[in-house]
């Protein structure tokens, strides 16, 4: 199935359609096109979200209990990005966090000993909106974000959510000082995404694909990169010296996958939940076919 769709990434024309799911967020749009770019590999969502949409999207969300959920992952992920900083920065490096969420990463960071911090959140409709450590900006398009400003901008699982990466990445340049540097982790397409891309394509088992895919890219996930379209990204953006490491990363036990994407939306009895826990979790676990998350940093040219 293909139609004239334009990566967001690259901008390549005639993207091929995966799949649609069903959007299972109040909206306008009650069907979710997720997308491949043949050029650049990135994988995307096809459907036009506006930004009443996407805020309308996450203000339903219990963030609280999100953060409860992946609690563990979470704070594993801020280690790895709190002694990256601690290894290359001063403890007085003008930090700013893109998609700052509650602050629980920039409290971490004033934790470790850095003293100038900044967040950076979209506007929500909420009665007690997040208190960040050090100054607070909030917009749809960074423009409240001084220019040359930032030793390091930080953007923890946030790249996957905007529907222009490239405004975003174009922004962290601007706000960086000559020689300032983001750092970031995404998700990435894995040899397990391209399988299950496969199995989409076949009767019978197309319909687990597609579970996949639900999962993989929705109105909360809009994009998952591969190293090429983050480097296509960043070079455009005028970033050098860029660094992506892959690695597995599962925000949930193996048990919450199997029973949230597969026994679940198939009807299947609970009692398989355990042994299919058992036969997924060298897949879901593995680094080789499951290296679903991209840690990366690239620099401002002085």
């Amino acid at each position: 199935m293909v139609r004239e769709l334009r990566c967001r990434v690259c901008g390549a024309d005639d993207c091929r359609v995966l799949c649609d799911t069903p959007n299972h967020v109040p909206g306008e749009q009650k069907t979710i096109r997720h997308c491949k770019c043949k050029f650049c590999g990135s994988v995307f969502v096809g459907t036009q979200f506006s930004s009443c949409d996407l805020t309308n999207a996450y203000a339903i969300m219990d963030m609280a209990a999100y953060y409860r959920e992946i609690e563990k992952e979470n704070n594993r992920k801020m280690d790895v990005a709190v002694e990256y900083l601690l290894r290359t920065q001063t403890r007085f490096a003008n930090i700013l966090d893109v998609g700052a969420g509650l602050g629980l990463f920039l409290k971490r960071l004033a934790d470790a000993g850095f003293t100038h911090l900044a967040g950076h959140e979209i506007p929500l409709d909420s009665p007690s909106p997040p208190s960040f450590p050090g100054n607070s900006y909030s917009d749809h398009d960074y423009s409240t974000i001084p220019s040359d400003h930032f030793d390091v901008v930080t953007l923890l699982d946030v790249a996957e959510h905007v529907p222009e990466p490239q405004l975003l990445f174009d922004a962290c340049y601007r706000v960086l000082k000559p020689g300032g540097v983001v750092y970031f982790h995404t998700p990435v397409v894995s040899r397990s995404d391209r399988i299950m891309h496969f199995l989409q394509r076949l009767p019978v088992v197309s319909r687990i694909g597609r579970i996949w895919q639900r999962g993989r890219t929705s109105i909360y996930h809009l994009e998952n990169y591969t190293p090429q379209a983050l480097h296509h990204l960043l070079q455009k953006a005028g970033f050098v010296d860029t660094h992506i490491k892959q690695c597995n990363e599962l925000s949930w036990p193996v048990s919450s996958y199997v029973r949230g994407y597969l026994i679940r939306p198939t009807g299947l009895p609970e009692w398989l939940t355990p042994p299919l826990t058992f036969i997924l979790s060298p897949l879901l676990k593995s680094s080789f076919f499951n290296a679903n998350k991209a840690i990366v940093s690239s620099k401002k040219a002085d």
